[in-house]
C-alpha cells in the first residue's frame, strides 16, 4: 500500500466564492500513480468548507439564501470580535464540512455524473489550503 500527500492552494475572492477543485484533485490522483484506493481532502481552515455538488449556480444561490435564513448577518453572535461575517463563517463551516473522502478506481476519482468538488469561501478573500492524502495501490 502506498500513501501520497500533497497540499493544493486556492485563492478565493470573498464570501460565497465557490471554487471548483475537481481538476486539481484529478491531477493529484494522476501524480500519485495510485490506481485503486481513496482520496481524503481536508481544508486547513475554519472559515472555508469543502463540498461535493453539481456545477449549477442556482444551487449555490439556494445555499446562500439558506445560510442567510439560519445565520443572518444582522443577528448577535458571541464570537463577534472579527465581525458577524467571521462569526457566521465558523458556523457555516460546522453545518457543511471541512473534508471529504472519494474512492479511486483505475486511476480516476469515482464520482457521480453531476458531481464536482468545491472549496467554498465563507469569510473574506484568502489563499486557502487543501491537504490531500491518497492511500491505495
Amino acid at each position: 500500500m502506498k500513501i501520497f500527500q500533497k497540499e493544493i492552494k486556492i485563492k478565493t475572492k470573498g464570501i460565497y466564492d465557490f471554487v471548483k477543485i475537481t481538476e486539481k484533485l484529478e491531477e493529484v490522483v494522476k501524480e500519485s500513480k495510485i490506481k485503486n484506493g481513496i482520496l481524503f481532502a481536508n481544508s486547513l481552515h475554519n472559515t472555508a468548507a469543502l463540498l461535493i455538488q453539481e456545477d449549477d449556480p442556482t444551487i449555490f444561490e439556494d445555499l446562500k439564501e439558506m445560510f442567510e435564513r439560519i445565520l443572518p448577518m444582522n443577528s448577535k453572535y458571541h464570537h463577534s470580535y472579527e465581525g458577524n461575517e467571521n462569526a457566521t463563517a465558523h458556523q457555516k463551516n460546522n453545518l457543511l464540512k471541512s473534508f471529504f473522502t472519494v474512492p479511486i478506481k483505475d486511476g480516476k476519482l469515482v464520482k457521480g455524473t453531476w458531481q464536482d468538488f468545491w472549496v467554498i469561501e465563507l469569510f473574506e478573500p484568502r489563499e486557502r489550503k487543501v491537504f490531500v492524502t491518497i492511500i491505495g495501490e
